[in-house]
């Protein structure tokens, strides 16, 4: 079967990959220029030889499943364990060094190393945006049962989709099949998920000497920073980076707000938390997270429309979670579901 995937994060690699595994033909449409979801890197600095996770910084591993991937991941030497000092600062600014409870887990070369692994077997089109589907499975004439639709008018079959996209997109795509196919309790129950923003400041420096922090991550209890992850610390690099992520309230709060005057702010709470050597920097980058968290995941592994005619499915970090361990378990678990369903019916 053509398996045609939406969106290339973790969850929509990982069921592609199972997928592709079993003999099906997949192909993944991401509408960035890079896949991974939140697992991305930006490339920074004046040489853009810089790499700073600009996403997710880190993750902890649970299941035993995710464990394995880990594993793997580890033996490649995509993973290794972020060592180093954590810190805490409280509202009244006290910072205390706290001991993470399990290890965590960090890509010596990017975040998005991980994607690229996942997807190396994949036919991966990048900056392709799905507007919509058409469900075409009823006419006989048809070998696919899905047509995907493209902004530019271009059309794509597949016997079977996954979107793998924030619940947002994924309401989006589906309100374009809901007179066709019953999508309608799927359509209803995705449209309850809600999701926090973020804005991610990077700044960086020519030199690594000076007053760098000891620390590898401070968590903040304030009303604009929430993280701030001392790149330089990931590998060996002798230039200084941080990355920055602000609190959901901050975000919301400036949804609309001009982009410097957002930056500005940032690097005011910045500088009083660290000092004002990082008002020196070389350069700076702000990014904005739309679907950030899932405030409300939904009970599911992945949901599914089932039937012959309408394969099509659901998979993310807003199913049973919002981490990286449970978009990889969701579409771990949709993959495996339909190898053993679809087994009869590889190319």
């Amino acid at each position: 079967m053509k398996i045609a995937i939406i969106g290339a994060g973790i969850s929509g690699l990982t069921a592609g990959r199972a997928l592709a595994n079993a003999g099906h033909e997949v192909v993944v449409f991401e509408k960035s220029s890079g896949y991974g979801g939140r697992l991305s890197t930006r490339y920074a600095g004046d040489d853009n030889k810089q790499k700073l996770d600009h996403g997710v910084t880190f993750f902890t591993a649970e299941s035993p499943e995710f464990k394995q991937l880990v594993s793997e991941l580890s033996s490649k030497g995509i993973l290794s364990t972020w060592e180093g000092k954590f810190a805490h600062r409280d509202k009244d600014g006290k910072v205390d060094f706290r001991e993470p409870e399990t290890p965590y887990y960090i890509a010596k070369d990017g975040m998005n190393t991980i994607g690229k692994f996942l997807g190396r077997n994949l036919d991966i089109r990048l900056n392709e945006k799905v507007g919509g589907l058409t469900h075409i499975g009823e006419n006989r004439r048809k070998k696919k049962s899905w047509m995907l639709n493209f902004p530019t008018a271009l059309t794509e079959s597949a016997d079977a989709v996954i979107i793998s996209a924030p619940a947002r997109q994924a309401y989006a795509l589906l309100n374009t099949t809901i007179d066709e196919i019953e999508t309608l309790k799927m359509v209803r129950e995705i449209d309850e998920v809600e999701y926090e923003s973020q804005f991610t400041f990077l700044t960086g420096f020519k030199e690594k000497d000076g007053d760098m922090p000891e620390w590898n991550a401070l968590e903040c209890e304030d009303d604009i920073i929430e993280w701030i992850s001392n790149e330089s610390t990931k590998r060996d690099s002798e230039i200084k980076n941080l990355v920055v992520h602000t609190t959901s309230e901050f975000a919301k709060k400036h949804l609309y707000s001009d982009r410097e005057k957002v930056e500005e702010l940032i690097l005011d709470r910045l500088t009083s938390i660290l000092g004002g050597w990082v008002a020196l920097s070389d350069w700076r980058q702000l990014h904005f997270w739309r679907y950030s968290r899932a405030i409300n995941p939904l009970p599911h592994d992945f949901m599914e429309i089932k039937g012959n005619d309408t394969p099509l499915a659901l998979v993310g970090g807003y199913m049973n979670g919002n981490t990286v361990e449970s978009a990889y378990l969701s579409g771990l678990k949709l993959g495996k579901h339909w190898v053993e369903q679809l087994s009869d019916k590889t190319k």
